[in-house]
């Protein structure tokens, strides 16, 4: 059984990822916050003395590029947390168990596991990921290193006036909101919320017919990324079909990364680039 409070643990939001990617200055002897996300287990206890939030870090990751694992480096506020339990004889097993079930329950994703670390990660809407590594110490202690990397604005994706004013001002929108795994098309959890907009604004308009595009960065070979933006543009429109909307009124197209928004030598801008836009064609 899980020892982790329930009230303290919520499920990933947009807004509570954001909120921790912002500026930060921890006064010198002041104890470090506590993680929006990723929170102690029951009757452990934050070493103050040894623990730290930094306004920015670095955590070497692994991904999936080409259908290949490669290296990473993810960039945004760090935290180092230690914890000692109260009960110095809690196991490594028990805590190392503990995190999977609890990242797995808020939709997080366990990258890799032996039998003193976890490494896994959590995506919000929008992109913002918590990278995190536990180690798993003898005498009831472990370490956290978790690192934010800040997802986009998603204002729009959830107002569906807004996104309805768009399509009817600009004839377009780009959503952030619909979430795949790196050189995946499968749809991560988080994106349902923004399924649901779309499907009511369509609802709402039955007259309104869509593209429906797929973009990418330019990370990996342009053939491989229009293939891949076609797969998860046909994921969306056949996931707005199971909403209801008349497959009908939709056109799947992949792009690739002919049509980049932002600068791809940035992370940032890479971020904008991996982007749907629904494109109104009547």
């Amino acid at each position: 059984m899980t020892r982790f409070v329930r009230r303290t643990i919520s499920t990933v939001t947009a807004c509570g990822l954001l909120a921790a990617g912002g500026v930060f200055a921890q006064d010198k002897g002041e104890a470090p916050p506590e993680h929006p996300v990723v929170k102690p287990m029951t009757g452990a206890v934050l070493d103050q003395a040894r623990s730290r939030v930094d306004d920015f870090g670095t955590m070497p990751v692994s991904v999936v590029r080409d259908g290949r694992a490669a290296r990473d480096t993810a960039e945004g506020r760090f935290w180092h947390l230690e914890y000692q339990f109260e009960d110095r004889a809690t196991s490594r097993d028990e805590i190392m168990s503990n995190y999977a079930s609890e990242v797995a329950r808020i939709g997080g994703e366990v990258l890799d596991r032996s039998a003193t670390r976890l490494r896994f990660r959590i995506v919000a809407p929008g992109g913002a990921t918590t990278w995190g590594i536990l180690d798993a110490r003898a005498g009831g202690r472990y370490d956290l290193e978790l690192l934010d990397e800040a997802g986009l604005d998603l204002s729009l994706e959830f107002d569906e006036d807004a996104m309805l004013e768009a399509l009817t001002r600009d004839g377009r929108v780009s959503i952030y909101g619909i979430l795949f795994d790196v050189d995946r098309a499968d749809l991560l959890p988080g994106s349902g919320e923004v399924l649901d907009t779309v499907a009511a604004v369509l609802k709402a308009n039955p007259k309104v017919r869509l593209e429906v595009q797929g973009h990418t960065d330019s990370t990996g070979s342009a053939g491989r990324n229009r293939q891949l933006s076609l797969e998860r543009a046909q994921r969306v429109a056949g996931a707005l079909a199971l909403y209801g909307v008349d497959p009908a009124r939709l056109e799947p197209r992949g792009l690739g990364p002919d049509r980049p928004v932002a600068d791809n030598a940035t992370d940032e801008g890479r971020r904008q680039n991996r982007r749907v836009e629904l494109v109104r064609t009547n």
